[in-house]
């Protein structure tokens, strides 16, 4: 279940977009093993493309890097990472992002909210809503055409995420590759014209 929604002005002289993103996904690993990767930045940063944790400022605040590979050049951004709340009982977190371009080109910020479920196969359901709000060139894209990209890294994220699930906790996760973000954009493109025909 997804919903999008993006609101399109002017920040600063620059193109601003809102939007909301619901995604829910499935495993089959119990609640407590889901639970375990889902509450550890440092683990669950490694299943999102082009992502790498960098330092950890304290027990609920991290930095980190994401880079962005466009055309034959690649853009990193700078970002940080902040646990809001974390609630072991429920199996429920909230984390909130931001993050700016090295190049001054843009910037995003992001509220997340996780929650893990047990299912009566014995497996677990993973549900998220992200608040993402984004500034510049990540802008220019496009409401239509984010929402795609986003599709598409999500599943990235699912693939990686249940291959982490089946590696010991202790094991050193590969790194991921940047993001190509016009195979990504070209990607998205072609998704939403077939939708059209």
């Amino acid at each position: 279940m997804e919903g999008l929604e993006h609101s399109e002005g002017e920040g600063r002289g620059q193109l601003g977009m809102s939007m909301q993103i619901e995604k829910t996904f499935q495993v089959k690993e119990p609640m407590e093993q889901v639970w375990s990767l889902l509450s550890d930045p440092r683990r669950i940063a490694t299943c999102v493309p082009g992502a790498k944790i960098t330092e950890q400022v304290d027990e609920k605040t991290y930095k980190g890097t994401i880079s962005v590979r466009v055309g034959p050049t690649t853009t990193d951004y700078n970002g940080e990472l902040g646990i809001v709340r974390l609630d072991s009982q429920n199996h429920e977190i909230e984390v909130h992002g931001k993050g700016q371009d090295v190049k001054g080109r843009g910037s995003a910020s992001m509220k997340m909210t996780g929650k893990a479920q047990s299912l009566e196969d014995g497996g677990t359901e993973v549900t998220s809503v992200s608040e993402v709000n984004v500034v510049g060139i990540l802008a220019q894209m496009g409401s239509r055409v984010i929402s795609e990209v986003s599709n598409i890294m999500f599943s990235q994220f699912v693939k990686n995420f249940q291959a982490l699930l089946q590696q010991p906790a202790d094991a050193t996760a590969a790194e991921t590759k940047p993001i190509n973000a016009a195979s990504l954009a070209w990607a998205a493109a072609k998704g939403a014209f077939h939708r059209d025909s």
